[in-house]
């Protein structure tokens, strides 16, 4: 039985807290709200055996601590737990960029001298277009995949705990080292939300009533466009160096297409076409 710990009750946090609920080694659950009016609502909602702004209270008895707040916070609630955490327990997250949050907290441990303390990263690729408590869910993490980065305070024992905590939530866990993670989800995450922001500025600009011909195609891909602006840019800048690659990449393919349709040159656009569609089938058969 272990007592866990939520920081941020968001649409993340608070898909851990409920999904935390129906677990039968959890024993307690505790989560960390800022705001006042955050707490009350969610004290009335019974989703956690306690809720408080007090990190104290919420931290003291955590066997597992979950860091589920934007990147740009960690750093500074980071160092109000250290002195609190109780010996042994493990902390986790759930940022979508890992090398500068597992270098960040792997460095915060050691300088506090607190090697009893040991600092597993995750990155759960689950969420939506929409964010907040209101729109969490206990079933949010199921079928999702989990990337689990070990970094220099991280032990066998503690990524066993953290990856068996993220697989009871429902999610399927791979091990990476937390640069490759960042290669990754800058080319399949960051990269489409890009593609998404300038297809939504571009197509849909409707200048001319063009979004009266969208069907569901457009709808579709400019679906993830409706993320939080202020969050995305973080994470941008989180993921600068990868981001770029990934964006040059992505640019060249894009003129390479474009000089092949000027030039009409059919069949590499034909290739181009087939390409797509056969990555597609064979990374997602089923969907």
């Amino acid at each position: 039985m272990i007592n866990v710990s939520i920081i941020g009750p968001g649409l993340l946090g608070g898909s851990v807290a409920l999904a935390c609920k129906d677990l039968p080694n959890v024993e307690n659950i505790a989560l960390w709200a800022r705001r006042p009016e955050a707490i009350e609502e969610l004290r009335e909602l019974n989703i956690a055996n306690v809720v408080s702004g007090d990190l104290n209270e919420i931290i003291r008895k955590s066997d597992l601590i979950v860091f589920a707040t934007p990147v740009g916070a960690v750093e500074k609630i980071l160092y109000q737990i250290l002195p609190l955490a109780k010996r042994g327990a493990v902390i986790t997250d759930l940022c979508s960029v890992k090398s500068s949050v597992v270098n960040l907290i792997d460095e915060a441990i050691l300088k506090a001298d607190r090697g009893d303390l040991k600092y597993v990263g995750a990155h759960p690729m689950a969420g939506a277009e929409v964010s907040g408590f209101t729109n969490a869910r206990a079933d949010l993490f199921l079928g999702a995949v989990c990337a689990i980065t070990p970094g220099k305070t991280s032990s066998k024992d503690a990524e066993i705990l953290v990856t068996d905590f993220w697989e009871s939530l429902g999610c399927k866990c791979l091990v990476v080292e937390p640069r490759l993670h960042d290669e990754m989800v800058a080319k399949v995450s960051h990269l489409p939300h890009i593609i998404a922001s300038a297809l939504s500025c571009n197509s849909l600009e409707d200048q001319n009533g063009e979004a009266q011909l969208a069907g569901p195609g457009i709808k579709g891909m400019t679906r993830i466009a409706l993320g939080s602006p202020n969050m995305w840019v973080e994470i941008l800048f989180q993921n600068k160096e990868c981001v770029e690659r990934a964006l040059e990449e992505h640019v060249d393919l894009i003129n390479d297409l474009l000089k092949n349709l000027k030039d009409g040159k059919q069949e590499e656009l034909l290739d181009f076409l087939v390409s797509g569609r056969q990555n597609r089938l064979k990374c997602f058969p089923s969907d």
